[in-house]
């Protein structure tokens, strides 16, 4: 356990309303729904059936930024 936190907690954290308002939304569906319906994500979707998220592209984009694949990055999750 940390003894010092970068932050303190809000007042609504240490009330409790956050995870409340969290459970819910869960309870009600309505994440499922927002992460089918905001902009950010319509975005992502079209973004990932275009291919914009292949290694391919995610390496060109990389190097374009002046920063090169290492033996460490060649190995990732994806």
């Amino acid at each position: 356990m940390k003894l010092f936190r970068y932050r303190k907690p809000s007042m609504r954290r240490m009330l409790g309303v956050t995870k409340i308002k969290r459970q819910v939304k869960r309870e009600l569906g309505i994440s499922q729904v927002q992460g089918w319906t905001q902009p950010s994500r319509l975005k992502q979707r079209a973004k990932q059936s275009v291919g914009l998220y292949s290694p391919e592209v995610r390496a060109v984009r990389q190097t374009s930024k002046g920063r090169f694949p290492t033996l460490f990055g060649l190995f990732g999750k994806k």
